[in-house]
């Protein structure tokens, strides 16, 4: 077995500032991979799908995040809900369609499920711009673009319009697209599609 050893400390006396991160300008141009965030090296928050809307919501505001992923009770992914989902007039109206109070509604209510998400694998980012990410956000109506690898079928990333406005300092506007006729019933008379 390995013995480890004490190092040793510095006083803290004179350090009065704290290093930023590097001033890397990222811009439209840059790298797809540049606005990636890995779960191989960040490991993503995850909610089980029978966690309550409003203890989500209180989780993601105290954790910082726009956006976590769903899984069910095996450990699969099934999903992606937001801020934005959660705090929307759908939380309303799915309540009323289910015949439910909006406190009694689930995150697996109201998230975006797996089938309605877009991913792109990793291959796809190489070569490709922060841009193109943007553009390709933009035409499918996704706040989010999970990253995958095909060959294990894996989720290795996402890539969310929130992180790019935020990294790049620009405004980002995404307009969700419906994607059925039930859909588009469900947005101009206000009821759930689901």
């Amino acid at each position: 077995m390995r013995t480890f050893r004490e190092l040793k400390t510095l006083s803290l006396r004179d350090y009065s500032r704290l290093s930023s991160p590097g001033h890397e300008s990222l811009s439209l141009e840059s790298p797809a991979s540049s606005i990636v965030t890995s779960f191989e090296s960040t490991r993503p928050l995850a909610l089980e799908l029978d966690v309550g809307i409003h203890e989500a919501l209180l989780m993601m505001k105290k954790a910082h995040v726009r956006s976590v992923l769903v899984m069910d009770s095996a450990e699969k992914f099934r999903g992606i809900i937001s801020v934005s989902d959660l705090e929307s007039r759908k939380v309303l109206s799915i309540a009323q369609s289910l015949g439910l109070r909006r406190d009694d509604l689930s995150i697996g209510d109201v998230m975006t499920p797996s089938s309605k998400l877009a991913g792109l694998s990793m291959q796809q980012l190489n070569g490709s711009s922060i841009g193109d990410i943007l553009k390709t956000l933009q035409d499918v109506g996704s706040q989010h673009m999970l990253v995958v690898r095909p060959e294990d079928q894996q989720i290795c990333g996402i890539i969310s319009a929130s992180d790019i406005a935020r990294k790049l300092h620009i405004p980002v506007a995404i307009t969700e697209r419906a994607t059925s006729f039930r859909e588009i019933v469900a947005v101009l008379y206000g009821h759930s599609a689901a």
